[in-house]
């Protein structure tokens, strides 16, 4: 649930403290024993906090991971002072005035928030933790206390001034300030005001009520208390706060990641924040023994952080991941070449497999049959994507804003956007209910063949046409289907994806495949399709065809508005770009192949044979007189064996994973 307005305790609290003077209401938020002439008197209060904060370690700022690593935050800074600071592409805000906040209610959701988050504040912060400048403080200073002036002291509202991330972020800023507002002398009135909007902070974010434990922004809600209590620990809250927080902390690392060190919100690009963030938070020293463990957790992900590695070095396009973010930015720790290798998060669902091509460029598949929470899941159930010779294939739309009515957004969001199975042109279910952790059930190699299962059960199916943040239980569509992904890939000779649809219901069936903008989709017979560059050579070709050798129906969409947008592309999450989408219809429960032929040498037609209730499936194709044949026995559940010849010869097998 998304909070708009002050819990109404903070209400209450606050209602309370303007009853009082504003040193009396202090003074009640206060662990200290006040000195001085006049206990109530301002100047008394702030020499007190001066003696209390000359006994503690030096203020540490918390720097913000979501506005990525930032190498040299003072050449930086300086440019945000002339341009402005960048709230989103192409839209800059000036960091020198204090600004107009009703001004921004038209923009994204996205940038209203950053705003009340205080975003633009975190380099100025950044630079004055490393070369304290009262210039440089002042600016972050001015903005934050006519925040504080309007939305606490006159109650302004706005619907993101209290957003639950929002409050973290800032309150790790406000903290900092306060202690160095205290170190500088500066105007007892300003520090106490700073100091009450600390507490209503405090009195948020000990409302486990208010605390998203489900997603990432419970993670910055309590690191923003942790911030809070370490560097106030003077403040009364402050004892109580840090027990709350590392209780509420622990419970949501065991939540958050998965065993094998994957964030599980299906987005590589909130995988890296997550790492970051784990990493700033690990280092503050702020956290208790109890925590030891937390540097193996870090480790773990920074370990799994690496391998969401593009071969262009950009952010692996899952869930809500930019397609044009980028490795260097968000993860500086990372190697500047990508891992060689496969590597499978079986308790996550995500297999990569990274290799060399012929002509020296790399090649990947990304695999991913995963569904822990709603969190930044797209309706993409067992979404293949593809790197030919270090360039993107098969592709991700991508994300388009947070703005969940917008028909982009609901595009980028949805099943026929990805390279999956879209069923009665619906999407895949996103209720909590439905969620089945890790869908991947086996994996297995061959030399240098890689073969793995992802396996789902679809319940529910839900109408494209309603925003994601608005589907209710009344919406879902019951269905009662078995959807079966085999993948099958030879790097630089093809890549295979086997599709098995069981149900007793007739429904309509979509494989849907999307290629990247700047490839041309043509064809080079009638059954077969071609994908050239924009220089006219040819990178693959594919075919597809069902059990009973029967070609597949094919449908070439580029661009189409209408009767819904389809063969879209998202580069910025700010304009979609045509791109080529490849849709194979079928009907009925049914078992067919598509093959990507990269080898384009005297490739045949694909055989593909189907045995009782699809406890056998053999699948077989010839290229350049070279047969590959591969039969797959499963139990009653899993995969029992694997047999694969190839030119004739048996090639050793090894399941390197079966899963329940």
């Amino acid at each position: 649930m998304t909070h708009t307005d002050l819990s109404e305790q903070s209400k209450d609290l606050l209602f309370g403290l303007n009853l009082s003077s504003l040193e009396d209401a202090v003074i009640s938020c206060l662990g200290v024993i006040l000195t001085g002439d006049s206990e109530t008197s301002s100047e008394a209060i702030i020499g007190s906090l001066r003696l209390e904060s000359e006994e503690l370690p030096p203020p540490y700022y918390l720097k913000e991971s979501l506005s990525g690593t930032v190498y040299d935050p003072e050449s930086l800074l300086k440019h945000h002072l002339v341009e402005g600071w960048p709230a989103s592409t192409g839209f800059r805000i000036p960091i020198t005035v204090i600004p107009d906040w009703s001004k921004y209610q038209s923009q994204s959701r996205s940038v209203r928030y950053k705003i009340h988050a205080w975003d633009m504040l975190d380099l100025l912060l950044r630079v004055d933790s490393l070369n304290p400048k009262i210039e440089t403080l002042n600016l972050a200073i001015n903005i934050a206390d006519d925040w504080i002036v309007k939305h606490i002291i006159s109650a302004q509202q706005d619907d993101f001034a209290w957003y639950d991330m929002a409050v973290g972020q800032r309150a790790t800023k406000l903290s900092y300030m306060i202690r160095r507002l205290i170190q500088i002398n500066a105007d007892s009135d300003l520090i106490l005001r700073f100091i009450l909007a600390a507490q209503i902070h405090f009195s948020e974010l000990m409302d486990i009520e208010r605390i998203a434990t489900h997603s990432n922004h419970g993670l910055f809600q309590i690191a923003g208390l942790i911030s809070l209590s370490q560097n106030l620990p003077w403040m009364l809250s402050s004892e109580q706060a840090i027990k709350f927080a590392e209780s509420v902390l622990k419970q949501m690392l065991s939540e958050h990641f998965s065993e094998d060190g994957l964030h599980l919100e299906h987005s590589p690009e909130y995988h890296l924040f997550m790492a970051i963030h784990l990493s700033f938070l690990n280092d503050s020293g702020w956290l208790s023994n109890e925590f030891d463990s937390l540097s193996g957790l870090i480790k773990n992900v920074a370990t799994a952080a690496n391998w969401m590695a593009t071969p262009e070095m950009k952010v692996i396009p899952l869930g809500d991941t930019a397609n044009n973010a980028k490795m260097s930015k968000l993860w500086p720790q990372s190697n500047s070449n990508l891992i060689l290798g496969m590597k499978l998060f079986e308790k996550s669902g995500l297999l990569i497999n990274n290799s060399v091509s012929r002509h020296g460029l790399n090649s990947q598949l990304v695999f991913s049959a995963q569904f822990h929470s709603r969190q930044h899941k797209q309706a993409d159930n067992l979404n293949v994507l593809y790197h030919l010779d270090g360039r993107p294939l098969l592709v991700d739309p991508g994300t388009f804003t947070y703005q969940y009515d917008s028909e982009e957004r609901m595009y980028c969001e949805s099943t026929r956007a990805h390279n999956t199975i879209e069923i009665d042109n619906l999407n895949h279910s996103r209720y909590r209910h439905d969620s089945y952790g890790s869908g991947i059930k086996f994996f297995a190699t061959a030399g240098d063949i890689v073969i793995s299962e992802g396996l789902m059960n679809h319940k529910r199916l839900i109408s494209s046409k309603i925003p994601n943040n608005q589907v209710k239980g009344t919406d879902a569509i019951p269905v009662k289907i078995q959807q079966r992904r085999i993948i099958v890939e030879r790097p630089e000779h093809f890549l295979a994806v086997i599709d098995q649809l069981n149900s007793t219901e007739a429904h309509d069936y979509t494989a849907w495949y999307h290629l990247h903008p700047d490839l041309i989709l043509g064809k080079s017979t009638q059954t077969r399709l071609k994908v050239s560059d924009n220089e006219g050579a040819v990178l693959c070709q594919i075919q597809s065809y069902d059990s009973d050798s029967n070609s597949l129906n094919c449908e070439e969409i580029r661009g189409e508005t209408v009767p819904e947008l389809q063969g879209w592309f998202s580069e910025n999450g700010k304009e979609l770009i045509p791109n080529s989408a490849i849709g194979f219809r079928f009907q009925t429960a049914s078992t067919i192949v598509t093959v990507f032929d990269f080898h384009m040498k005297k490739t045949g037609k694909p055989y593909l044979k189907v045995g009782t209730g699809g406890k056998y499936i053999r699948f077989a194709l010839t290229q350049a007189e070279k047969k590959f044949d591969m039969r797959l026995k499963f139990g009653e559940k899993i995969l029992d064996t694997i047999e694969i010849e190839l030119d004739g010869q048996k090639t050793e097998t090894t399941i390197e994973f079966k899963g329940d």
